[in-house]
């Protein structure tokens, strides 16, 4: 929490700054017709004189790159949306781009891409792959920080992660559903693949609580739908027609809509006890209906902040930490008091 002493005065933050009281009065109103570079300095010399600091004005804003992965669904959209809005703040330009989903080697050509292109730091959803651990390699080898987010990656020189805890949140996914089921049964994983460290870790979470308390419930299986709708919606399908009895279904990624989509063509909506993960307007719409049970959530606006206020701090030459998210657990029953878009934090 940045503590204020003063309000800065237009006078002193143009002395700072180095520019015209006519631009500050254009930044701090947000009007149109000012640079970024010119916004950043301006931001910057107001809270260095407000929060009596040593903060160092720039000639330029962080340059920051997120890579995010494409068709991922609404949550990572909307996280998209969530780095421009941190953006706008004026503590750094952030440019949000897309790669191919579950293409490592196009992941890989992406981070490399980042080099000699005047980027300070890159923020990215890792896969799990040696070509995408070369690349961070590389990065690092020209002084370009990386940060994962979301999902880790291991055996590469990362500067930090943002995101959950996914062991926890696999066992907390386990612990409601065997509390819930409160009967043996057999359980359906719904996976991503093994290219996401989130996925791996949600599900090692999920089998160890069952295991340990409700070893009653029979774990059948992982089936990988490749993130995708389609894919889910197939997977689920054909573990439906194998098994009758089932009675439970985790998903540890993303494509519910797959999963929605195969549980009422079947007619077992509301026979099978259905996890997830991020509340977006689908989601919502699934737990109000009753076709959803749990969804466990991260907010993406605080992942947003968090991931661009670690990367400043790192390029400041300050030391930071595994930045770990809440695990939210949202049921139809809080729904209104959980908003998936929360406002954003100010950036420091």
């Amino acid at each position: 929490m940045i503590k204020i002493n003063r309000a800065a005065k237009i006078s002193e933050i143009a002395r700072v700054a180095g520019v015209s009281t006519a631009t500050v009065d254009r930044v701090l109103n947000n009007r149109k017709h000012v640079g970024s570079a010119t916004k950043q300095r301006v931001l910057q010399a107001k809270l260095a004189i407000e929060t009596e600091g040593d903060e160092v004005v720039r000639s330029r804003p962080w340059r920051l790159k997120v890579l995010l992965p494409d068709s991922a669904g609404p949550s990572t959209e909307y996280l998209a949306s969530c780095f421009q809005d941190v953006g706008a703040q004026g503590n750094a330009t952030i440019e949000c781009i897309f790669t191919k989903k579950m293409e490592p080697k196009i992941l890989a050509r992406k981070l490399l891409a980042c080099i000699g292109q005047g980027i300070d730091a890159v923020a990215f959803q890792p896969l799990d792959d040696p070509h995408v651990r070369d690349a961070v390699h590389e990065l690092a080898s020209y002084k370009i920080p990386t940060l994962a987010l979301l999902s880790g990656l291991t055996n590469a020189p990362l500067v930090g992660f943002v995101g959950i805890d996914n062991r926890a949140a696999g066992r907390t996914a386990a612990f409601f559903m065997g509390r819930m089921l409160k009967a043996a049964g057999k359980i359906a994983i719904i996976s991503g693949g093994q290219l996401y460290h989130s996925h791996e870790d949600r599900e090692i979470g999920f089998r160890t609580v069952l295991r340990r308390d409700f070893p009653e419930i029979d774990v059948i299986g992982a089936y990988s739908g490749h993130d995708d709708i389609d894919g889910n919606y197939q997977e689920l399908i054909n573990v439906i027609k194998k098994t009758p009895k089932l009675t439970g279904v985790y998903n540890v990624g993303g494509g519910n809509e797959g999963i929605i989509r195969a549980l009422k063509e079947v007619g077992v909506a509301d026979e099978i006890m259905l996890v997830g993960h991020n509340l977006t307007p689908k989601t919502h719409r699934y737990l109000l209906e009753g076709s959803m049970d749990i969804v466990i959530h991260q907010n993406m606006r605080t992942a947003a902040f968090s991931t661009v206020n670690n990367l400043i701090a790192y390029l400041k030459g300050k030391t930071i930490q595994p930045n770990f998210l809440p695990v939210e657990i949202v049921t139809r029953e809080n729904l209104q008091g959980t908003a998936w878009f929360d406002r954003p934090q100010p950036v420091r």
